[in-house]
């Protein structure tokens, strides 16, 4: 399917959006609509056969109220805000990697090993220091495997969304935009220069993939199965 959407996108646009919809009723037949069965605990919310665990969300929660209180140094954080900001990230994420499920898409244990090693985070000396790796994770309240199970998810998720914005092309009429925008930015009487007309196709080109990103991840939000229990948070 992926090398379906690579190939099949770039002639003709209009793939994405049936292959979108292919996957649409693939989640609404196949998955049903996922439901907490009763009530799991300690369970904040689902994605499909996806659940937020409390102890995720807290990690997440006060990494971000760290992050605003240290980084940003906002004295007064609005808690609220914060915890339904959160609660999104976090759903997000599940519903790529429901995508990247249904795409097909995979990370090896040897390019998480990679990800990881090439972190400046776990670096000392600019070399991967395995003790440190360990100190730096226990002092967040961590296990390895806890970091590597959401580091995978993590580039799972990378990847599908870099699936959705290299299967988007501009098609003849924006290209004909790009030059008759580039023409007008020529000095009166010279032809545009290639360069210019190379920088304003990328943008042109940047702007599509991240409104195709995001209409994507909207459309996915709308029919995969999602329960929250807001009054756990």
């Amino acid at each position: 399917m992926i090398k379906l959407i690579r190939e099949g996108s770039h002639n003709h646009p209009w793939v994405l959006k049936i292959i979108m919809i292919v996957i649409a009723v693939t989640f609404t037949i196949g998955m049903g609509w996922w439901g907490f069965h009763g009530g799991q605990p300690n369970v904040v919310a689902s994605v499909g056969p996806y659940s937020i665990s409390m102890d995720e969300y807290r990690r997440a929660y006060n990494n971000a109220y760290r992050f605003y209180r240290d980084q940003l140094k906002q004295k007064d954080v609005d808690k609220e805000n914060l915890k339904h900001l959160v609660l999104d990230n976090l759903l997000e994420a599940k519903t790529w990697n429901v995508v990247a499920d249904k795409l097909g898409i995979e990370v090896s244990p040897e390019a998480l090993r990679d990800a990881i090693v090439a972190q400046k985070d776990f670096q000392q000396d600019g070399k991967f220091d395995p003790q440190y790796y360990q100190r730096l994770l226990s002092a967040n309240r961590l296990t390895p495997h806890q970091y590597e199970s959401q580091r995978m998810v993590e580039l799972l998720v990378t990847k599908a969304k870099l699936l959705v914005q290299e299967s988007t092309a501009l098609t003849p009429a924006e290209l004909t935009e790009v030059k008759s925008l580039a023409a007008r930015q020529a000095k009166e009487g010279e032809a545009p220069d290639p360069s210019m007309v190379e920088r304003i196709r990328l943008q042109f080109l940047l702007q599509k993939k991240q409104r195709a990103l995001q209409a994507f991840q909207a459309a996915m939000r709308t029919v995969t199965p999602v329960e929250t229990h807001d009054e756990l948070l």
